[in-house]
């Protein structure tokens, strides 16, 4: 299998291309690249190109790279997952699932029952994750990765009200209609869904979200941990 590499501007008609400090680091240090050596590459914007090692340096690597050519291994709907993340390599574990799953954009959201805070110097490396989980893939489009925002200013966001399919990941009761997963039809190219913490979701995120006009979603008689639910959802919504 050839060996990917991430480079964020690959020249349409080809041409030398330099990997970055990280990417050539990996290259030289990990994978041991030698003049010659064939690999991809991919720009995380669906395009990717054949390239021949060129040249390497202590910390640099350089190619000779074909005229780029777009590449489409993405899904047929657009999914936008807002998820109370959970932390260490659980974390790491979830980004590289729905990576490989295909999510489009990936929103830490921060609720009542949240048991951290995600801080803005994590996105850089879970950014770092996705790339890795394209690499591995094959997927030539980045995951998007949002700054985390706090639940009820994020269930009210315009952005959100612009989805065809709204869906909070709660159980229905008698007085709120809801769905079971399962039973979602194919109705439309974009969704998003909302995850909660362990504990699930507040009386009073529950409201908010009802208020604002999102579906209760149900994903089963069991209750999941956060990365098996949005796993599940990712798979079920995708329509994978």
């Amino acid at each position: 299998m050839t060996r990917r590499y991430f480079v964020s501007a690959l020249p349409a008609a080809g041409g030398h291309v330099s990997f970055g400090e990280t990417e050539s680091h990996h290259a030289i240090n990990v994978m041991r690249v030698r003049v010659g050596e064939a690999v991809t590459l991919f720009d995380g914007q669906g395009n990717q190109a054949e390239a021949t090692i060129a040249a390497i340096g202590r910390r640099e690597v350089a190619c000779d790279a074909e005229s780029i050519k777009f590449v489409d291994r993405e899904n047929a709907i657009h999914l936008t997952m807002g998820i109370a993340m959970p932390k260490g390599d659980r974390a790491k574990e979830l980004i590289e699932r729905l990576t490989e799953l295909g999510v489009n954009r990936l929103v830490p959201l921060h609720c009542k029952r949240t048991q951290w805070s995600v801080p803005e110097s994590m996105i850089p490396k879970w950014e770092r994750i996705v790339i890795e989980s394209c690499k591995q893939s094959g997927r030539n489009m980045i995951m998007e990765i949002t700054q985390p925002v706090v639940l009820a200013n994020w269930l009210g966001d315009p952005l959100q009200s612009k989805m065809a399919g709204r869906y909070f990941a709660h159980p229905p009761d008698d007085s709120q209609l809801g769905i079971r997963i399962e039973d979602r039809s194919m109705d439309s190219n974009s969704c998003v869904v909302a995850i909660g913490p362990e504990g699930g979701f507040a009386d009073s995120e529950v409201e908010i979200a009802d208020h604002q006009g999102w579906q209760r979603l149900s994903l089963g008689d069991r209750i999941y941990r956060i990365e098996t639910a949005a796993v599940l959802a990712a798979i079920k919504l995708a329509k994978l």
